[in-house]
């Protein structure tokens, strides 16, 4: 393979359907071979639960950075104008599914390293790409339990339209399922209307709500810890007592440390009156421990280092790390786009820091 140009890349990323992993293997094999034809040694190990892979790649010994990111994207809509699955360019704009998240960012970590005297290193490069990060995580949760190592120095290479970013906020996701008693609505037995309790217990978690906005963050552009209501489900008929409601419910939280036992304890005993349970399916801490770098990004791109607004994998470890990547953000939108310009800007930085940490 010759193709090392970070547009080249992008479109061979981009006509592979990963959408929920689809085509996991496919995408991994193009990596592979990639990087094996910059004498990288390469990994890849594969969840037997999940039948996906992740991919290691490391190059000399002593990492002194690393790259990571995921390789899934989310769904299409039918309001899309071009082929998401073919990089489309247009007036200096580059279309495709993934070229935002996070295909784009890869692609230039890839074309970074592969324009690199590799030879000339004193210290290595190690590489991680991922899977369902957009779900659940599997794939960042598959490496931390294999007992790998991270460079020194982990970029994550999510669009942030070139702005360094050096704190996420937390992610704590609940479901909770209420449980009731059918009978036809003229004979209903008090308490045991399932729907209603959902009610009870999410007006308490309103309250509780307000009095999360009373503590702020300065660092995020959104100071306070949020509540998000996603799903409510439950009954079959009007005339029908429902004897089963679920709700989803997420809290993004500025600091974990600080607020995590409050959500927990205020959960706790707002559900505590109901025939009702929860499951949390993720469980991720906030960070806001700036990378020891973070003034350097900050002269190469001449701006300044900020929170990111979202979740990304570099919440799963500690170390030294930041989350930049090529722009604008246009992630899980109708034609997902990022610009050439800032592809090319992308890359070139990736491979400055490259030349700084490693000669």
């Amino acid at each position: 393979m010759q193709k090392y140009n970070s547009k080249d890349i992008l479109r061979d990323l981009v006509a592979i359907n990963t959408i929920a992993d689809k085509d996991n293997k496919a995408i991994m094999d193009y990596m592979e071979i990639l990087l094996k034809g910059l004498n990288f040694s390469v990994k890849r190990l594969l969840n037997k639960d999940t039948d996906r892979e992740i991919l290691i790649g490391e190059y000399g010994k002593d990492p002194a950075i690393g790259f990571m990111g995921h390789t899934d994207t989310v769904d299409i809509t039918e309001e899309w104008a071009t082929d998401p699955f073919l990089l489309t360019e247009k007036d200096g704009i580059l279309y495709g599914l993934g070229a935002c998240d996070m295909k784009g960012g890869i692609a230039a970590a890839l074309s970074a390293i592969a324009s690199t005297d590799l030879k000339s290193l004193n210290r290595g490069i190690k590489v991680v790409w991922t899977y369902d990060e957009e779900i659940l995580f599997n794939g960042i949760k598959d490496f931390m339990k294999s007992g790998e190592s991270f460079a020194d120095h982990m970029i994550v290479c999510e669009p942030t339209d070139m702005i360094p970013m050096i704190g996420s906020k937390g992610l704590l996701e609940y479901i909770y399922t209420f449980n009731g008693t059918t009978t036809h609505s003229s004979t209903p037995i008090e308490g045991r209307n399932s729907n209603k309790n959902a009610v009870r217990f999410l007006n308490k978690m309103l309250d509780f709500e307000d009095k999360l906005k009373e503590n702020t963050t300065d660092m995020f552009s959104i100071p306070y810890t949020t509540m998000n209501l996603g799903i409510v489900n439950g009954g079959t008929a009007m005339n029908k007592v429902p004897d089963h409601t679920t709700v989803y419910m997420d809290f993004r939280i500025c600091n974990s440390e600080k607020e995590y036992p409050l959500i927990r304890q205020a959960v706790d005993d707002s559900l505590a009156p109901f025939d009702a349970s929860y499951e949390i399916i993720n469980d991720i801490p906030s960070f806001d421990k700036p990378s020891k770098y973070v003034s350097l990004y900050e002269e190469k791109t001449g701006r300044e280092g900020v929170s990111f607004p979202g979740i990304t994998e570099g919440s799963f470890f500690e170390g030294d790390k930041i989350i930049i990547g090529p722009g604008p953000m246009t992630a899980h939108e109708v034609n997902e786009h990022i610009t050439v310009e800032s592809l090319n800007q992308i890359t070139t930085l990736y491979k400055d820091m490259i030349d700084e940490l490693c000669r």
